[in-house]
């Protein structure tokens, strides 16, 4: 049964409010990055801006590590979101398509690693870093992401889903392992890349705990350490503070835009059915 125009028009307004109430907080964001001090010293909360400016974003330029942190985010996310996007499904495609002793005890060993809270690695992780020589580096960033265990778990499943028949064809064709990887498994699973590129994306622009403990030198600090010393810096200039944090989603918004369709179509098809 087709639900009613009243079921529909209650759903789609019920929608509605929801969308309305998760964009306040960035409405409010966007309108204060274009207050003047002023304004934004007023002790009421104001939802127009009177006067626009755009001297929040000059002073947050001109006045802290923000244009160079952003280039360092940009250069560990964009390193990890390639290598968990080649790392992973290859991982993924010898759990899911190939026979070898232990598999099944080396997939559930990796699945456990994801009930360990993070903050009990912290230290173990620190102190492993420390012996490698890699403090104060943007490696201890990098590498332990170009293969996490979630992507490796997401790609198993996905390429799980592939028909074996198309592996065999390609077999008979005469495909090396890595041909066979290259070019029938990766172009089927361009909804999984979408979705690894979101997930490692995110997770390393947004990353704060690792970066604090790891980083020293502020000409290598990621933007998230920078925006929370916005804080200190701008001490009273809120509309600093939040041009800082409009600017910080900008990259994540293009990333999400360019792959929804993909993430789209990977949530709603788990993976190829063989007919």
């Amino acid at each position: 049964m087709r639900p009613s125009r009243t079921q529909l028009t209650f759903t789609y307004a019920l929608l509605a409010v929801f969308a309305v109430v998760m964009a306040l907080p960035f409405y409010h964001m966007i309108i204060t990055s274009i207050k003047s001090l002023k304004e934004v010293s007023e002790p009421t909360i104001s939802l127009v801006v009177h006067r626009p400016t755009t001297d929040p974003y000059h002073d947050l330029l001109k006045g802290s590590l923000f244009l160079s942190s952003a280039l360092n985010s940009l250069f560990v996310a964009l390193l990890s979101t390639i290598g968990s996007m080649i790392l992973c499904p290859l991982a993924g495609y010898a759990f899911a398509k190939h026979q070898f002793p232990g598999r099944d005890f080396m997939f559930v060993s990796l699945l456990a690693t994801m009930m360990i809270p993070g903050t009990v690695l912290m230290v173990p992780g620190f102190l492993l870093f420390r012996d490698f020589g890699w403090l104060d580096t943007w490696l201890p960033l990098i590498v332990p992401g170009l293969a996490g265990v979630f992507g490796v778990f997401l790609s198993r499943q996905f390429i799980q889903k592939l028909p074996d028949s198309l592996i065999d064809a390609a077999k008979m064709d005469g495909l090396p392992e890595w041909g066979i990887f290259m070019r029938v498994v990766m172009p089927l699973s361009k909804p999984l890349l979408a979705t690894l590129a979101i997930f490692t994306f995110l997770g390393s622009w947004n990353s704060f705990l690792g970066p604090l403990i790891i980083l020293q030198d502020e000409k290598k600090f990621t933007l998230p350490l920078v925006i929370a010393m916005l804080q200190g810096r701008f001490q009273g200039k809120e509309n600093v503070q939040m041009a800082g944090a409009v600017m910080s989603i900008v990259p994540v918004l293009i990333v999400f835009f360019m792959f929804q369709k993909q993430i789209v179509e990977s949530l709603a098809n788990t993976g190829l059915k063989e007919g």
